[in-house]
C-alpha cells in the first residue's frame, strides 16, 4: 500500500513512526535533500550501517547484500 499524502510505502511510514532509526534517517534525507543519485555521498558520509540501510530503504536504493 502507498500513502496518498507522500507516496511512500505504508511500511516505511510505520517504521518512521515506531523507530528512532527510521525517523533519524528521514530527517537526514530531508535536511540534505538526498535522492537515489546520492548513494556515493551517503556511503562516504554515513558510517553507521543500520542508519545507512534505513536511508537506502527509504530512498529505494538497492543494497548489494543478499
Amino acid at each position: 500500500m502507498i500513502s496518498l499524502n507522500n507516496k511512500e510505502p505504508l511500511s516505511i511510514i510505520m517504521k518512521e513512526s515506531l523507530s528512532r532509526l527510521y525517523a533519524t534517517a528521514q530527517v537526514i534525507i530531508k535536511e540534505y535533500n538526498l535522492t537515489k543519485a546520492d548513494r556515493e555521498k551517503i556511503d562516504k558520509n554515513i558510517t553507521d550501517e543500520k542508519l545507512k540501510n534505513a536511508i537506502y530503504e527509504i530512498l529505494g536504493i538497492e543494497t548489494n547484500k543478499h
